[in-house]
């Protein structure tokens, strides 16, 4: 057994006896590309890749070019990076589809949350409801800023009016902000709330997330402004 094998089996015995909570980020990158790298020291580029996107999380959120232009990241290497957020989501979106039924409206919120684990842009999300609050569509319907209130809602109406929707909910994300409904927010959603009535739809709650939290306009009262 070389030098490095006896290392990666020390670190892979470390992280099954006490995961990862407790390992400094260029561990758990080093860990990680012992997956993509099968021979040799990783650990100079994973402090090469913390450093150059400043944390863990800045690693795993890097565009899949950016990550080829670190010296030492392969086609194999950026790959791997780019599958751990994308598991993650999954991960989180089939445990929150799982979730007992015991709120719609909760587990909804929970469900898009989820659908937003590793984003790093904007997007629009549409629910589509029967009025049993059945699920009939639920989807990212626009990536990157928002167009003007008139050009989202043809899309979000088209949909809506064609899968027979008798209510609807919205969800966008603020990447690199707060769960907190901005000014510009409050004010689409009250034209969009009345452009929805008009063709006979219900727009039953705008959620705004961010991170690991997000925010319910309806629960929070801005509705009543409507």
């Amino acid at each position: 057994m070389g030098l490095h094998d006896g290392h990666r089996n020390r670190m892979k015995a470390e992280f099954l006896e006490g995961g990862l909570d407790h390992m400094p980020p260029h561990r758990v990158m080093e860990l990680l590309l012992f997956y993509s790298i099968p021979q040799g020291d990783t650990n100079e580029l994973a402090h090469r890749l913390v450093e150059h996107f400043g944390s863990l999380s800045g690693v795993l959120d890097a565009p899949y070019e950016e990550l080829l232009k670190v010296k030492g990241v392969g086609k194999h290497t950026a790959v791997l990076i780019q599958l751990i957020s994308s598991m993650a989501r999954r991960y989180y979106m089939e445990k929150a589809d799982l979730a007992p039924l015991q709120d719609p409206m909760h587990t909804i919120g929970e469900q898009m949350k989820a659908r937003y684990v590793g984003r790093t842009e904007e997007r629009l999300m549409l629910v589509c409801l029967d009025n049993k609050l059945k699920t009939l569509f639920f989807d990212t319907v626009k990536t990157g800023a928002a167009d003007s209130v008139q050009v989202q809602f043809r899309e979000l109406a088209k949909i809506t009016l064609g899968c027979n929707a008798t209510n609807v909910i919205l969800g966008h994300n603020h990447p690199n902000g707060l769960a907190l409904p901005s000014r510009a927010d409050r004010e689409s959603t009250k034209e969009l709330h009345r452009m929805f009535r008009e063709i006979g739809v219900n727009l039953l709650d705008h959620i705004v997330v961010a991170g690991d939290d997000y925010v319910s306009m309806a629960e929070t009262g801005l509705f009543s402004e409507f």
